[in-house]
């Protein structure tokens, strides 16, 4: 692992190329990318290695709110992100399209996202034409719509001026380029790629949009697109953030080809929300940053002499480590040595250790299965379960769900003389499941046969 700097911050720039671009992606991929760009960690000495971050789900749930299962959401969002392609312009008619996200990966409780170093000039550095957000405003929002059009629109407000037309800022979109910029048209479709490489320097959106096919495109009409995009992103933007806005259609001959917004500063209904939500973020950035390196003080040094250079870890490795255990030595040492009795079990050696950490440590009887301890644990609960009696009536009424349950009990009955009344209220749900295995190890005779032989 090489130096990383972190910069963990309640809020984030971008560019202004970065924010209007045109990609698909979901609101849950949008604000996890958010988070991810408080916490991404800075390569020092190499200016053209990606940036990463690192992620927790605990911390992911409650800042971004989500009430469903948050680590099957990640895994599912490991595997999106790196599929989508953003398409840049530099207002000079040029553009650029990449992938943002090289590798998205959720390991043994760290999710962890590497950006294409292409994105370091949009993020990093930023003195002119860049916007910034506060993370604590942008998860508020439960419509991915509603996500992308406050930063499209959060872009302008720069320009307003208190006293004049009550800070009004008024800026026009095409509709159908605001459509790919907030994800309701999809930029990486085959379709739409062929005609804007086609197009050169000046893309026609319209164009750009005819090529999606009938089912592709949502909200197609301009009253379906007010009724469920706008005008819920208008109640949205005013209930919980800085801004607020009107909007007009602007025709072009018989049809709405373009829209326009008047943008104002606003104080957001949901205020204290949003204001605990960033108290809780600042919580975890004090949390997780110490100011003094833990190698230079003396009581660390036993375990920077031990472990640096041990199974490639680095010494910023156990900067690290001893930062998310809270500087618990002990623990640091502990996890690193049961990671090394797993014998070459383990896919990922850095980040087993990590969620070991995280969760406290883990006892000498975790296992591994897959390489991860998280796969292991699962498989151990399940075993527990099995052997409680719970767990084995449960095995018993499953295997009485079976196709051939029926053959089986005219097995028991003519050749064992054990009705199914016995099975159920004199053998105990074990035994029972054993006299079933039995049967199947002896090929699953049927009684049938054996009789008329």
């Amino acid at each position: 692992m090489n130096k990383y700097e972190p910069l963990e911050s309640l809020s984030f720039s971008k560019s202004n190329s970065l924010v209007s671009a045109k990609y698909k992606s979901s609101l849950v991929e949008n604000q996890i990318m958010a988070v991810a760009l408080t916490r991404i960690e800075v390569n020092a000495a190499d200016e053209n290695a990606p940036i990463t971050a690192r992620l927790w789900p605990g911390e992911l749930k409650r800042i971004i709110g989500d009430e469903s299962n948050i680590y099957r959401s990640l895994k599912r969002v490991a595997t999106t992100m790196t599929g989508h392609t953003m398409f840049l312009e530099d207002g000079k008619g040029n553009f650029r399209a990449f992938a943002v996200v090289n590798n998205a990966d959720y390991v043994d409780g760290v999710f962890t996202v590497e950006f294409n170093k292409n994105l370091r000039e949009h993020v990093l550095g930023l003195e002119n034409n860049y916007t910034s957000f506060e993370l604590a405003v942008l998860t508020q929002f439960k419509k991915n719509s509603s996500f992308r059009i406050y930063e499209l629109l959060k872009s302008h407000i720069y320009k307003s001026r208190a006293g004049v037309n009550g800070g009004r800022v008024d800026v026009e979109y095409n509709i159908s380029e605001l459509r790919f910029m907030i994800g309701l048209a999809n930029s990486d479709d085959p379709g739409v790629k062929n005609a804007i490489a086609a197009m050169g320097n000046h893309i026609d959106w319209d164009e750009a949009y005819s090529k999606l096919e009938k089912k592709d495109r949502k909200y197609d009409t301009w009253f379906d697109f007010q009724r469920y995009v706008i005008k819920p992103a208008q109640e949205e933007l005013a209930e919980k953030s800085n801004i607020r806005f009107t909007y007009e259609g602007v025709r072009e001959g018989r049809r709405y080809g373009r829209i326009r917004f008047s943008i104002y500063p606003n104080e957001p209904t949901n205020a204290n929300i949003i204001d605990e939500k960033a108290e809780y973020i600042e919580e975890k950035k004090r949390d997780n940053r110490q100011s003094t390196m833990p190698r230079d003080l003396p009581e660390f040094a036993h375990i920077y002499e031990a472990y640096v250079g041990h199974n490639n870890l680095s010494a910023e490795d156990i900067d690290y480590l001893l930062k998310i255990s809270k500087f618990n030595g002990e623990l640091v040492e502990r996890t690193i040595q049961l990671a090394d009795s797993q014998k070459g079990m383990i896919d990922n050696y850095m980040a087993w250790i990590v969620a070991g950490i995280q969760r406290g440590g883990y006892d000498e009887g975790t296992p591994v299965m897959g390489g991860s301890a998280e796969k292991g644990l699962r498989f151990k609960k399940l075993d527990q379960e099995i052997h409680t009696s719970e767990g084995k009536q449960h095995i018993w009424e499953m295997t009485k769900e079976k196709e051939d349950y029926g053959i089986f009990l005219r097995y028991e009955k003519l050749v064992k003389g054990i009705s199914e009344d016995e099975l159920n209220m004199i053998y105990s749900a074990e035994d029972a499941v054993n006299e079933y295995i039995d049967w199947v190890k002896n090929g699953r005779p049927n009684p049938d046969d054996i009789v008329e032989i």
